[in-house]
């Protein structure tokens, strides 16, 4: 779905790899509380080449609600290129994306929005920051292995950062464009990628503590994905230290146009 240009307050990203069963109560449940506040909004769902009836189930919901879109695909690409794809489909000025479990509430959107309201560029909500007033109800196994995984993560590129992996991130349209727009990973490991990106383009990032809790049916495995993300990990690091996220100098653009009009000349 190419971007129209058409501004809204804001997008709600949704990524979906066979969620027949837990995206319908999602998006009830977005679609309420958003349609009862006083600002423009679009719910865009990014079907990840689902083989069971995750499209039927967008589609039917979208045919009796407002503001509900749809893009979908083939084959299974990962949830990063899903993310991706429906960032840069976004018009809304603050975009974000919510995992199709409804894990984390989307109530929870107004401590993301404040951030940015008061000039951060982009909030993430975190499980893992330490917080008495929030509840965090996770699985104790997978509790374990996402805080070694950060633990990871912090020594080798994102120092700081308690819970890079929570699916609940928003941003202002202009960062997420450019944030995305040279983001390459379609694994689990493409939050460490777009918040290492944010890092060295200096974008501000403020992670806010939220409530979240532990919803069954999960397409994680943490015993097959824990290490591809470590790989992943690892390729941010290389592709970090070689220079691949940084901007691109107005200088080093003419360059490249300089040797394409070069080519075309021959």
């Amino acid at each position: 779905m190419p971007y129209t240009g058409v501004m809204t307050e804001l997008s709600v990203i949704i990524p979906a790899y066979n969620e027949e069963a837990r995206l319908p109560r999602t998006l009830e449940s977005v679609h309420s509380f958003l349609a009862k506040r006083e600002r423009s909004f679009e719910i865009i769902v990014v079907d990840d080449g689902s083989l069971d009836h995750t499209v039927d189930e967008v589609e039917t919901f979208a045919a009796t609600h407002e503001h509900v879109k749809l893009i979908s695909y083939a084959p299974n690409k990962g949830k990063g290129h899903a993310v991706r794809v429906g960032m840069l489909a976004a018009a809304g000025t603050h975009i974000i994306f919510n995992d199709a479990d409804g894990s984390s509430p989307i109530e929870e959107i107004e401590k993301l929005e404040g951030s940015l309201e008061c000039g951060y560029d982009i909030a993430i909500g975190s499980r893992a920051k330490p917080d008495n007033s929030r509840k965090v109800d996770a699985l104790a196994y997978r509790k374990y292995i996402g805080n070694t995984f950060n633990l990871i993560v912090q020594s080798l590129v994102l120092p700081g950062i308690h819970d890079t992996q929570c699916g609940f991130k928003m941003f202002r349209q202009d960062v997420a464009r450019d944030i995305f727009s040279v983001a390459q990973m379609d694994g689990f490991a493409f939050d460490v990628e777009i918040l290492y990106i944010a890092k060295i383009r200096r974008y501000t990032v403020d992670e806010i503590a939220i409530n979240w809790s532990n919803v069954e049916g999960s397409k994680v495995n943490v015993f097959v994905d824990s290490p591809k993300m470590l790989i992943g990990l690892l390729k941010v690091a290389f592709d970090a230290w070689a220079g691949r996220y940084r901007p691109v100098t107005k200088l080093k653009q003419q360059v490249e146009r300089d040797r394409a009009n070069l080519g075309r000349n021959r």
